[in-house]
């Protein structure tokens, strides 16, 4: 059975949306990943719009994607936009805010700055 790249972002996606909700996060998946954001989640009048980059090695992300997602979140109040790479999880786990689920890690960084952060 062939597993297909789309399929494996599309299951990350839905990864990082049951850890955020099993959170207490409202979650909002967008349409065909369409827009500067994957995952709108809400959760005490705080905002996170999330990209997710997926891979089984180092995940591809374009400076216009990070723009589009700054920009956007420049229009809500109270929003933030959220890089989350999810990968493989390997052992020598360098980043300590990693999430461990299952065989996957999850990451969250606070852009313009990269800086990881963890769940609220």
């Amino acid at each position: 059975m062939y597993y297909s790249f789309s399929k494996f972002g599309r299951d990350a996606e839905f990864l990082v949306g049951l850890h955020l909700k099993s959170h207490d996060w409202n979650i909002y998946f967008s349409k065909g990943s369409r827009g500067p954001s994957d995952i709108i989640a809400i959760k005490n009048d705080i905002i996170w719009l999330i990209q997710i980059k997926s891979s089984t090695k180092i995940p591809k992300i374009h400076g216009y994607e990070i723009n589009n997602l700054i920009k956007l979140s420049n229009k809500i109040n109270n929003s933030f936009p959220i890089l989350s790479l999810v990968g493989p999880n390997i052992r020598c786990n360098l980043n300590p805010n990693s999430i461990v689920c299952g065989d996957y890690l999850l990451n969250f960084y606070l852009l313009p700055d990269w800086k990881s952060i963890t769940l609220l």
